[in-house]
């Protein structure tokens, strides 16, 4: 991977202490979770805390019996199901593209800048992902599920716009039709408990960019992580500069933070800037305070939009509650499956 590293401090971990890395990713296809069995390029992908393997443009990445998440663009992540594979088209962060070779596929795009471009790759189909949504591709049977959001499909024989409830086929007549987005899977669940995680992580990166202290936060106020006048370099942004990935060692994964504002999950969760992470409970004293995975207040099971400011603060709150009384972070989310505070991850 080639990471630059743009600010450095301490965080005292239940273990010793890590660097807190907020870096500008210069490709996509990070591989952040890998739990069960992976191979990439028919090798033994070894999970190691705070190691990403990197898939390179033309290489090939597939699971057998485990389940596997990957960062895009940021605010972007790729989750594999069991016995699934995928192929790096190219791992450009404006022109990112990947094929589905095999199995099920699930893509939650919670931030896609207008100028960039993500597209998946299934036999004579190109997909490309308009909004933000959540999106799943399966091959047996081959066909497209649009849970939120919109999505070009290109064959042949010309092009359809799937809108969010609505699906269609990848091997025949393009036809969007109807189906029950509350009829979910393990890929599904799987897939929705990861976002919870990152979710929580975020809070605590928001926390500690802000300077905030609620977290046992290691930060000095904004200007700590040398925040600029047109955003802060302490993040790694894309192209779009809305947003990026942060390294939280407490966690030991990458989380999306939003440059300003708030960040929505297609599951219902919140992604707090630093300018907003007050409005998380222990900061701002919202309420709500539930265990979270407990109450959904937006979100597509939950029958409502992304986007839905006073929901996603009060979801935001049930997460930073999880959060606050979690007591150790520090294998919450890394790679290797084995031993999560924070709840059941299989």
């Amino acid at each position: 991977m080639r990471f630059l590293a743009v600010g450095c401090s301490l965080a005292v971990l239940a273990a010793g202490s890590a660097c807190a890395q907020y870096v500008i990713s210069a490709h996509a296809g990070v591989v952040q979770y890998v739990e069960g069995r992976a191979y990439l390029n028919d090798q033994v992908v070894e999970p190691k805390f705070g190691q990403f393997p990197d898939i390179k443009e033309n290489q090939e990445f597939r699971t057998e019996e485990g389940r596997v998440e990957i960062l895009l663009t940021p605010g972007v992540f790729l989750r594999l199901g069991e016995n699934s594979s995928i192929r790096m088209l190219s791992n450009h962060l404006t022109n990112t593209r990947f094929e589905v070779l095999s199995g099920s596929a699930m893509i939650e795009c919670s931030d896609v800048p207008k100028d960039n471009s993500i597209e998946a790759v299934y036999k004579g189909n190109a997909i490309r992902f308009e909004k933000q949504g959540l999106y799943r591709i399966d091959t047996e049977p081959a066909h497209l599920k649009v849970y939120e959001g919109e999505a070009v499909v290109t064959d042949g024989s010309g092009q359809l716009g799937v809108k969010g409830g609505k699906q269609t086929n990848l091997n025949g007549v393009l036809l969007a039709e109807n189906f029950d987005r509350k009829d979910t899977d393990a890929l599904y669940n799987w897939s929705d408990r990861r976002a919870a995680y990152v979710a929580k992580a975020n809070i605590v990166s928001a926390s500690t960019a802000s300077g905030s202290s609620s977290y046992g936060g290691y930060g000095s106020g904004y200007g700590g992580f040398g925040f600029g006048g047109f955003g802060y370099n302490a993040i790694g942004y894309g192209p779009s500069f809305l947003g990026g990935w942060a390294f939280n060692p407490f966690f030991g994964m990458y989380t999306y933070m939003p440059y300003s504002g708030f960040g929505y999950s297609p599951f219902g969760y919140t992604y707090f800037s630093p300018y907003t992470v007050a409005y998380a409970p222990v900061y701002g004293g919202l309420g709500g305070y539930t265990s979270a995975g407990t109450t959904r207040l937006s979100g597509i099971t939950g029958n409502s939009r992304m986007g839905v400011a006073a929901a996603g603060a009060n979801r935001g709150s049930a997460l930073a509650s999880a959060a606050h009384s979690g007591g150790s972070f520090g294998s919450m989310g890394h790679m290797g499956g084995g031993g999560h505070s924070g709840g059941g991850h299989r």
